[in-house]
C-alpha cells in the first residue's frame, strides 16, 4: 500500500535522529509522515532490515525510495523555499558524493542501541 503523503522512516533507537526528526517535523509540519524504523517494517516490507539500519529511507506517495542524504534532502525540500540543497545534489557534480559521504560519517557515529554502525 502507497502512502499517502512522503513517509520518512528513521531510528527511533537513536537519539540523534529522533532530535533531528523533531526539528524536521516542525519545519515540515503535516507535508511528511515520520515512522520509526521499528514502527515501519510491516508497512513497508520491501525496505530490507538492513536499509533501515544504515539510514534513513523516504517513501514518496508514488512508491519511490530515497535514502541517505537524498531522502533528507527529498524530506526538506517539500517545504517551499527549502529546495536548493536537493537541487545542488541532483544538478552539482561532486555534491552528491560528498553529501552522501558527510551522511555516512554521521549514520557510522550514531548513538544507536541496534546498528553495528
Amino acid at each position: 500500500m502507497l502512502p499517502t503523503r512522503p513517509t520518512l522512516i528513521y531510528d527511533g533507537d537513536c537519539s540523534f535522529c529522533t532530535r533531528w526528526i523533531r526539528r524536521w517535523q516542525h519545519v515540515t509540519e503535516d507535508r511528511v509522515e515520520y515512522l520509526t524504523s521499528q514502527e515501519a517494517t510491516d508497512r513497508f516490507p520491501q525496505i530490507s532490515p538492513t536499509r533501515f539500519e544504515n539510514s534513513v529511507q523516504l517513501v514518496d506517495s508514488q512508491g519511490t525510495t530515497f535514502e541517505g542524504a537524498e531522502a533528507v534532502l527529498q524530506t526538506l525540500a517539500l517545504v517551499p523555499g527549502k529546495g536548493l540543497l536537493l537541487w545542488g545534489y541532483l544538478k552539482i557534480p561532486g555534491f552528491a558524493r560528498v553529501a552522501e559521504a558527510i551522511y555516512r560519517v554521521i549514520a557510522h557515529n550514531r548513538d544507536s542501541k541496534t546498528s553495528s554502525n
